[in-house]
């Protein structure tokens, strides 16, 4: 693993009960706040956690706080407090989250209070359909099938996509001469060459015939966009110099805030 530059934490997946651990260490760092949290289009409750950040050389445990005060709400007037359900996690009771709708949250602690906001875009972007293809063996791609996912892009420009891949219920591992990583998900899109065209996504995944395919694309605005990407180039170390991601919390707080609709696909190879 890459040695990078801040923190070490946990990003919940919404809907799959998975957790992507990401490493971003940085040596005798101060302790910072981590809040993470993400409202989408599909049924509630939905979950923010509050966490602090540690240092490369400690203990691979990242200590929730309780005790903040979490309140979200939208422009529409309606607010929800969360509720505490104890080490840094904490639940929403009545919020249902909505496309076309602005997200405000606010985390009251230690005297502190953080914010952010998210847009949840009103199109909604549905994956048409699975291409699966067959290659040779080449210098391009190991032997086996290869897919895209095909969609509609709305008319106006400012579309950001992320998509997650699982294959066979399970999060896709790719072999690299015998190294074995476990896929990320973050595979990114956006319209700014190819705005309101069909597109295709194309995946580096190697499958074989019965595989069962479940893709998720997640439409979101730009500062979920500008989170991801940012994180992306701090794993791969393709900043000039690496850096937290880019936090819609602003300098305040580590991690995001997030609010965006999601659609998926399930699909068989054959």
């Amino acid at each position: 693993m890459r040695r990078y530059l801040y923190i070490v934490f946990t990003i919940a997946l919404a809907f799959t009960g998975c957790e992507e651990v990401i490493i971003i260490d940085l040596d005798n760092a101060e302790p910072r706040v981590v809040i993470e949290g993400i409202i989408t289009d599909q049924p509630g409750p939905y979950t923010v956690t509050i966490s602090e950040s540690v240092g490369f050389y400690e203990d691979n445990v990242f200590p929730g706080i309780e005790g903040a005060y979490i309140e979200i709400s939208d422009d529409e007037g309606n607010v929800d407090v969360l509720e505490e359900l104890g080490d840094g996690v904490y639940q929403t009771t009545i919020l249902q989250g909505q496309r076309g709708v602005t997200y405000t949250i606010e985390v009251q602690l230690d005297g502190e209070t953080y914010t952010a906001e998210s847009t949840m875009p009103e199109e909604l972007v549905e994956i048409d359909s699975l291409g699966f293809r067959f290659e040779e063996e080449s210098l391009l791609y190991k032997e086996g099938y290869y897919f895209r996912a095909y969609f509609e892009d709305p008319p106006e420009l400012g579309d950001y996509y992320s998509f997650n891949v699982y294959v066979n219920g399970e999060v896709y591992v790719f072999d690299f001469d015998g190294e074995l990583i476990e896929d990320d998900n973050f595979w990114l899109g956006d319209d700014k060459y190819t705005n309101g065209n069909a597109q295709d996504y194309d995946f580096p995944h190697t499958l074989e015939v019965g595989d069962e395919m479940y893709v998720e694309l997640r439409h979101l605005d730009r500062s979920t966009y500008d989170y991801y990407r940012t994180l992306v180039e701090v794993i791969d170390g393709g900043g000039v110099a690496p850096s937290n991601p880019l936090s819609n919390f602003g300098d305040t707080a580590l991690g995001y805030f997030a609010a965006f609709s999601v659609t998926s696909i399930e699909d068989t190879v054959e």
